[in-house]
């Protein structure tokens, strides 16, 4: 029930994003059109359109788990679902709508390009559900926030990631050269060369992203637990 309230949801946020993407593009192409009197350019730009599509639905799919999660909580209460449920519906949702806006984003692209081998598609479809998952922990989190709050963390947190950033790239700057290992022979020599060394294998980039894949769900489950009904 929960993922089929999700589904439906996505389709008409994915339907009315479709619906005004070819419209548009479409009335600029026929004013093209009318004022050059070209076919050839016309036909040309509307190869276009699938372009345009595969960039925008994936922005769609992050953007529903992103700012619904509030709204399918109250819908979810009215309905008598426990939060438990309401989770794991969401959760197979976007596994779910993933998996077929990936595939349509494929199919789309093969009107403009060929179909990548299978580690590019396998590299694209988990930075997709990276994306789109972190999204959803995002919103939760948001949804446990009033209006007050989300706007002092949605403009805290940005500037705080910026102030670590630079304070980082400004420590590292003034890390003489005897502190960092150096690179000879394939592998890392000196201070902390096995932690630079873990970086050169295959496994490591996986296993990294397996463990925040984790981190990421469980504070899905952590923030979905902890919602509750506002007044605001």
């Amino acid at each position: 029930m929960v993922a089929s309230n999700a589904f439906h949801r996505l389709g008409l946020a994915a339907l009315i994003t479709v619906g005004w993407i070819v419209g548009f593009e479409l009335v600029t192409y026929l004013l093209g059109l009318a004022f050059n009197h070209n076919l050839t350019s016309f036909l040309v730009s509307l190869q276009g359109i699938p372009e345009t599509l595969v960039a925008f639905l994936p922005i769609v799919l992050a953007a529903y788990f992103l700012m619904t999660a509030y709204v399918d909580f109250k819908w979810a209460i009215q309905n008598g679902i426990s939060r438990s449920t309401l989770w794991q519906g969401r959760l197979i949702a976007l596994l779910l709508s993933s998996v077929l806006v990936y595939l349509v984003d494929e199919l789309l692209t093969m009107a403009y390009r060929p179909l990548g081998d299978w580690r590019e598609i396998l590299i694209n479809f988990g930075g997709l559900l990276t994306t789109v998952l972190t999204c959803q922990a995002i919103g939760n989190g948001f949804s446990l926030l009033n209006r007050k709050w989300k706007v002092i963390v949605g403009i805290g947190l940005p500037v705080m990631a910026i102030i670590l950033l630079m304070m980082m790239l400004s420590g590292l700057e003034h890390l003489s050269t005897g502190m960092l290992p150096t690179y000879q022979d394939d592998h890392f020599v000196g201070p902390l060369a096995w932690v630079f060394n873990l970086t050169l294998s295959p496994v490591t980039p996986w296993i990294i992203w397996a463990i925040y894949l984790v981190i990421v769900v469980y504070l899905t489950k952590l923030f979905n637990d902890r919602l509750q009904l506002r007044r605001d």
